[in-house]
């Protein structure tokens, strides 16, 4: 029989049927598999845990099923990339696959019906009210559907791309990349602490980069004909994994201990980009509502008012200033309003160094003698703020470190001020600020402002801006009507400040809530507050601003901390949940004023602003001077430093709350304990005995390229691979008679030579993993018999 009928005959071998080649497992073993998994779910879980959409009408997240979304893409990427499909196929059958996965679960997000075709068509109507909302109204829609759409899509798409180049051409780097800019991106712009998931996801994508490293190494070996390389491929997982756990650990030290962060202004940067990509995506997609990256210190250029309000009573700081007073401690300063989101524009940086003026040239600058403020020191300790933004009570003036000051457009007022580097727990800084002088007995009184006038400067207008659709006519008629109730002779900005602030405040019916969930409709942030009465501080102090603006009123949303509660010493602390937002109107020749109309949170200091009546002012419009009041020295307040052993030391911070460190280090340890156990599986295995390790040891030199001589007794073998590696002789001896003794003496080892063998077999094992590193081993050579 010819050599082609036997290669089409009943004999020849037939191929493996795809389903059965698909339980054998890919070619990148298991591993991988649990590996890439892992990756999967901690991205999905990071989108799903922002809470970027709020919840669907059952009370569940809304982006739930993102991973899910994650994993099935993953599978699709498995299937698809083993099988004999073209690329393209592949990608067609995936799009199509995913498309309908996408779909029903959208429609379960936003639609309670009970039919999946009720679902589908209340997905259709919500996306048909989002597409007359943005290309009809030209308005920003507050419908979740295409974000759910768009959000969805690009975690499917991520995760088929990594599997797929994963299984079908062994590529980790690219798979790697992508979910990594998926997570970054997320953590970017998210206040969530989420630092656990990069942890997760940097250890799962090391181990895969492992894994596949080796799936390429073993088919050299096989080339080579070394071998399967199982043993030698277990072996290199194992360096692997202590290599990547070695690494991840010393990086999360570092992260942890370190003195500086010298790219920390670049990334905070960068965090901003993102924020500000994100608001304009928002604008054209609309429906998010998940906080950006602000509690904590770090204040983001868009602020987004959602339907709830996270806070918590972990300590931020702990400040004191010069005179004892409270103050409430500015973060960021907004002027645009969409109708759901505050950003600031037109953001201009000027590096200011340590001592410097940080109002120069701006029009936060009233002068070398401002009218009614007074001069005040402070220093603030970090306990639990993140991020470089510097808090100081209201206009800030000089800062004893180096700063980069942000103002909204060349010269005009202040947005932030922000250190290059972050301030970590236990970091101090002094500012010196200027403050309005509102006390009992101060200079500042309601006849001056009364009696500012309208004056305005051109850099103004921006605060009076209302876009369209940002808020509704409820909110030109309440304006008009609080207006309208006051007497003849006080409808000037202060008095209608004064009755806004009064009206939010005063009863009305208006109570205070952190949870506004399932509240509003398709309302505005505005006129959903002044219907319904309930909200927290960014609904009041939005709604202020913008029934300001309405009486063409320049008015601003500001963001920051509370005063916070008095200690024993004098000083103040500052939780979590002093996090608060307030008004700032302006009045000409005096400045900002704040004004703060939310109810509430009398326990960490808040206080409406009420002026002494003062004496009667002819009403004037007013100006600005522009000279620079430099830094403000007041006598009698002593900052204390470390150099200086005749100050009175502030009070120590308390140490950082170590549940966060701790929850980091167990999260890691079991993440590697997993690990370790899944890749160190083979060495689980029955009780060593002499014949099972003297062929484990011929096995693995024979892949090397030193196999024994079918004639060669065990003791002979032994004593040929003893001239290769003359350092382990006395444990290749052992390791022979181990063989002997249990293969023709039938005799088994004693637990003293069971400890003896396993220690002989583990330092074999290293002395033969080097081999491969030696350039005179010969390929295939057998001991006792010339090379080939």
């Amino acid at each position: 029989m010819s050599a082609g009928t036997l290669a089409t005959g009943r004999f020849a071998e037939r191929p493996v049927p795809f389903w059965r080649r698909l339980l054998n497992g890919p070619r990148q073993g298991w591993l991988s598999v649990f590996l890439l998994g892992v990756i999967f779910v901690t991205v999905g879980g990071a989108i799903e845990d922002a809470k970027w959409v709020g919840f669907s009408p059952t009370g569940a997240s809304q982006t739930a099923f993102l991973p899910l979304a994650f994993i099935l893409a993953g599978g699709l990427g498995l299937v698809l990339g083993r099988s004999r499909l073209s690329a393209a196929a592949s990608h067609i059958v995936a799009a199509v696959v995913g498309a309908g996965f996408l779909l029903i679960e959208s429609a379960g997000s936003i639609s309670s019906a009970p039919s999946l075709v009720s679902r589908l068509r209340d997905l259709s109507d919500s996306f048909g009210v989002f597409v007359n909302d943005v290309f009809v109204l030209g308005a920003r829609s507050v419908e979740t559907s295409a974000f759910l759409i768009v959000i969805g899509a690009i975690c499917i798409a991520t995760g088929y791309f990594a599997a797929f180049n994963v299984f079908r051409r062994s590529r980790g780097m690219p798979a790697i990349v992508a979910c990594g800019i998926v997570l970054l991106v997320n953590m970017s712009i998210t206040a969530r602490f989420q630092y656990i998931h990069l942890i997760v996801l940097a250890l799962a994508s090391m181990l895969l980069l492992v894994r596949l490293n080796v799936v390429q190494q073993e088919a050299g070996w096989r080339r080579r004909h070394i071998g399967d390389g199982e043993d030698v491929a277990g072996l290199f997982l194992r360096g692997g994994a202590g290599f990547v756990t070695l690494a991840l650990v010393g990086a999360v030290v570092l992260a942890a201990t370190a003195s500086s962060a010298p790219l920390a202004s670049f990334w905070r940067d960068m965090d901003d980009q993102l924020v500000n990509l994100t608001v304009q995506f928002n604008r054209v997609v609309g429906g998010v509502t998940g906080t950006t990256k602000q509690a904590g210190g770090l204040f983001g250029s868009a602020e987004t008012i959602r339907g709830v309000w996270e806070s918590s009573d972990q300590p931020m700081f702990t400040a004191q200033t010069s005179d004892g007073s409270a103050e409430y401690w500015r973060g960021a300063i907004y002027d645009d309003f969409d109708g759901l989101t505050w950003t600031y524009r037109d953001r201009q940086t000027i590096d200011v160094a340590a001592g410097g003026s940080l109002i120069a040239d701006t029009s936060d600058d009233l002068g070398a003698t401002p009218k009614a403020r007074r001069q005040l020191a402070a220093r603030v300790t970090s306990i639990g703020l993140v991020g470089g933004t510097m808090l100081a009570p209201e206009t800030p003036v000089s800062s004893d470190r180096n700063t980069e000051v942000r103002t909204s457009g060349t010269g005009g007022p202040l947005i932030t001020v922000d250190f290059p580097d972050s301030i970590d727990p236990g970091d101090s800084y002094t500012v010196s600020a200027m403050v309005a002088d509102t006390g009992v007995d101060g200079t500042l009184t309601a006849s001056l402002l009364a009696a500012a006038g309208t004056n305005y400067p051109d850099w103004a207008s921006r605060y009076l801006e209302i876009r369209p659709n940002a808020v509704g006519q409820v909110a030109f008629d309440t304006a008009q009507r609080i207006r309208d109730r006051l007497p003849a002779g006080q409808r000037d900005p202060y008095h209608v400040a004064l009755a806004m602030q009064s009206f939010f405040d005063g009863g009305n019916g208006f109570t205070y809530s952190t949870d506004v969930r399932g509240i509003c409709g398709r309302e505005s942030v505005v006129d959903c507050l002044l219907v319904h009465k309930v909200g927290y501080c960014q609904h009041y102090a939005t709604a202020m601003t913008m029934l300001m603006r309405a009486l063409a009123i320049p008015a601003r949303f500001v963001e920051g901390y509370l005063p916070g509660r008095l200690l024993a010493d004098g000083s103040r602390q500052v939780d979590a949940s002093a996090a608060h937002a307030w008004v700032e109107v302006y009045f000409p020749s005096y400045g900002w004023v704040r004004f703060d109309p939310t109810p509430g949170n009398t326990v960490n200091g808040r206080e409406p602003t009420v002026l002494p009546i003062g004496d009667p002012v002819v009403q004037q419009p007013g100006s600005s001077p522009a000279a620079s009041p430099g830094t403000i020295d007041i006598p009698g307040f002593q900052i204390p430093n470390e150099g200086d052993p005749g100050a009175t030391p502030l009070p120590a911070p308390k140490p950082p709350d170590p549940g966060a460190i701790g929850l980091l280090a167990v999260s890691t340890l079991i993440a590697l304990a997993v690990i370790l156990a899944f890749v160190g599986r083979r060495r689980r295995r029955s009780t060593l005995h002499g014949d099972l390790v003297f062929d484990r040891v011929a096995r693995l030199a024979s892949r090397l390229g030193y196999a024994p001589h079918p004639s060669q007794t065990a003791y002979e073998y032994a004593g040929s691979l003893a001239d290769v590696l003359p350092g382990i002789r006395q444990e290749l001896q052992v390791v022979a008679h181990a063989k002997v003794e249990t293969t023709y003496a039938r005799r088994m080892p004693t637990a003293s030579a069971l400890v003896a063998l396993r220690d002989a077999y583990t330092r074999i094992r290293r002395s033969l993993l080097r081999l491969v590193f030696r350039r005179d081993r010969g390929r295939d050579r057998t001991l006792g018999r010339p090379g080939r």
